[in-house]
């Protein structure tokens, strides 16, 4: 079992509603003392005990305390998790169970903290990387902290949502943390500051997703929002990509992601390649527009961005290369646009 991967763990807890009752810290009723060491482990692993009483037990390995448990962490989680060689099979005291185990490596991944950290940091939604980042999402009685990619999403009511990208069990504690209620799916987070270039520029409040059943990867929609999608084209110098918000295409509006590729057919010697696309609900004042009778693609406005920094604008024209599969366009012009 891949108990190092809290991604599965995340994805276990939100499709079955269920929660570890073990707080990935060493103190409180709900710690890694009480409900490990405790129960597995202090028989013989005691500073209390001496002698024939530690059952063989090293007088240096003691798990009574942070300060004896620190530095000796490491020995448990290999010991106890990866080998399963403790508590020894004669000693009649049971191994760790799964849930014991995942605590353990949650611990491990956490850094072995003594207690739960606090911080009231919101959530933030990256405008320039169309990310999410929710510094504390509640699931029962675990934390996480996550990170969400914007896509567009037709069955949401936005037209957006966000996919899973990253999912860590944490130790912090937020005032504005992120809840998710495994009956419904849904996700609310109560403030989010919306960034650009490091930057807070605004606050949506009361945002809610709602998760998507049975979507791998893990994808939710966005049903309310006060968030301000980007609805200009941009174009990542560091992943290659075009993002298109919005492309008419007859009286279809679509949001659509192409690939930077190499094309020596193209009067420019380059193209883009269709990675994606979705029909939005979205609307721009500057919208691609795709004519299905000459194959030619209009951007009137693209924004170069390099590390989510705008560095020049231009507009471009592509001409669809016919027969290709994926859809592939020539990049036939593009000329910068005066600011």
């Amino acid at each position: 079992m891949n108990i190092k991967s809290s991604l599965v763990l995340l994805f276990s807890f939100l499709v079955t509603g269920h929660a570890f009752a073990i707080d990935p810290v060493y103190e409180g009723p709900n710690g890694i003392r009480e409900q490990v060491f405790a129960t597995n482990c202090l028989a013989c692993h005691s500073s209390e005990l001496s002698g024939a009483a530690r059952n063989g037990a090293p007088p240096t390995v003691n798990w009574d305390t942070y300060e004896a448990t620190e530095p000796n962490a490491e020995l448990a989680i290999v010991r106890a998790v990866e080998e399963m060689s403790m508590p020894p099979d004669a000693s009649g005291i049971p191994k760790l169970n799964d849930e014991q185990k995942a605590a353990m490596l949650a611990w491990q991944s956490a850094g072995f903290p003594q207690e739960a950290a606090a911080t009231s940091t919101n959530a933030t939604f990256d405008l320039t990387e169309n990310t999410l980042k929710l510094p504390v999402v509640i699931v029962g009685s675990q934390k996480f902290n996550a990170t969400l990619r914007l896509i567009p999403l037709e069955s949401s009511p936005t037209g957006y949502g966000f996919v899973l990208e990253n999912a860590e069990q944490t130790t912090a504690s937020s005032d504005t943390a992120a809840t998710y209620t495994p009956e419904t799916g849904k996700v609310l987070i109560p403030s989010v500051d919306v960034i650009q270039n490091g930057t807070v520029q605004d606050q949506a409040t009361n945002v809610e997703l709602t998760l998507v059943a049975g979507s791998d990867p893990m994808t939710f929609s966005l049903d309310e929002s006060g968030l301000e999608i980007p609805t200009t084209a941009f174009f990542s110098y560091e992943a290659n990509k075009l993002a298109l918000p919005v492309v008419n295409v007859g009286e279809q509006k679509f949001s659509a992601i192409l690939k930077l590729i190499q094309l020596p057919s193209s009067p420019t010697g380059l193209g883009f390649e269709l990675e994606d696309a979705e029909l939005t609900t979205l609307t721009s004042d500057t919208p691609a527009t795709y004519d299905p009778e000459s194959g030619i693609l209009t951007l009137p406005l693209i924004d170069l961005q390099r590390n989510g920094v705008s560095e020049d604008q231009v507009s471009a024209e592509m001409q669809l290369i016919t027969g290709s599969d994926p859809l592939q366009f020539s990049l036939t012009s593009y000329t910068p646009i005066a600011q």
